[in-house]
């Protein structure tokens, strides 16, 4: 009898083909802003969904990551004190660096100047299009004592197409904390 059953089951009509891949549905966090406070020099709004976090490796207090859970995405910041001159060009330097190293993978780079003179916050906020690991890159500075910078990344094979809808989430959240950025 279970031989009948196999045999009935297995008809030679049917065309096998294999399913196609999906993604699952992303639904991204509700925007709603706080103000973020600590003893750095800086502070900032940012979104209640993002939490703070501390790298363990931070070789300064003033390192911080902003982690996304709900879509697991993390934007890393971190802090540089300007001794001199050539400090900021170093420190401006090696963040053009680290965000081109992105042109294998990225279709486009798009530079956004920052500038707030009334806050003394000035630098360039970097939109980076296509399948490269990181989507969005900062820096900020005032030009005479301090520099952060910040990279946004996603626990997730970079799929510019599947991804869009959290990279633009958390791209409004950067310029939203772009805008209220300020040094104390």
């Amino acid at each position: 009898m279970c031989l009948g059953v196999l045999l009935t089951a297995c008809g030679e009509d049917e065309e096998l083909s294999p399913k196609p891949y999906a993604f699952h549905r992303i639904d991204v966090p509700e925007v709603v802003y706080e103000v973020w406070e600590s003893d750095c020099a800086y502070t900032f709004e940012k979104s209640k969904a993002a939490r703070i976090g501390i790298p363990r490796d931070a070789r300064q207090s003033c390192w911080i990551n902003l982690e996304y859970p709900q879509i697991n995405a993390t934007v890393y910041l971190t802090y540089g004190r300007i001794g001199s001159g050539a400090d900021l060009g170093r420190y401006i330097a090696e963040a053009q660096r680290l965000t081109y190293k992105h042109t294998i993978k990225a279709s486009s780079i798009e530079e956004i100047p920052v500038s707030n003179p009334e806050k003394r916050v000035f630098g360039f906020y970097y939109k980076v299009g296509g399948n490269a690991a990181s989507n969005s890159q900062f820096y900020l500075t005032d030009s005479t004592g301090h520099f952060v910078r910040g990279s946004m990344y996603f626990y997730a094979t970079p799929r510019a197409d599947s991804l869009a809808p959290v990279v633009a989430y958390v791209q409004a959240d950067l310029e939203h904390l772009l805008q209220t950025f300020r040094w104390k």
